[in-house]
């Protein structure tokens, strides 16, 4: 068996963390509040970091299933969003979501449909926190 063959085991993953997401969103309650929005926010750069880590496995196949540009534009933005996530406790939701609104914009739609279930595990992740 290929990976190409395998190449849906991920996507199951992803849709049984989807499935559970809402149900567990609340951090620990002896958290304070920031704790609890640092408890949400590194959650989310976890989920970044399955997109990523999917985008670069993609691009690793033979043939590649995002190209490396692509690729670079997917790393590029996780590298960004992290570093706002970081910067900014309170308020990173707008721009992160804005990136991913540009980030559709500059990938391929074809490519971007195999990185979609990673995209909707963020996006579902960001709704969430508070």
């Amino acid at each position: 068996m290929t990976l190409r063959s395998r190449h849906w085991i991920p996507l199951l993953i992803v849709c049984a963390l989807l499935s559970g997401a809402p149900s567990c969103t609340n951090a620990p309650p002896t958290l304070s509040p920031a704790g609890t929005a640092a408890y949400q926010a590194t959650r989310v750069v976890k989920a970044l970091d399955v997109l990523r880590d999917a985008a670069i496995d993609a691009n690793a196949q033979t043939p590649p299933l995002i190209s490396t540009p692509n690729t670079r534009k997917v790393v590029n933005f996780h590298e960004a969003a992290v570093k706002t996530i970081g910067a900014a406790p309170g308020g990173w939701k707008p721009t992160v979501v804005a990136g991913l609104e540009q980030l559709q914009h500059d990938i391929l739609p074809e490519e971007w449909s195999r990185l979609q279930p990673y995209i909707a595990l963020v996006k579902s992740l960001i709704e969430v926190t508070q």
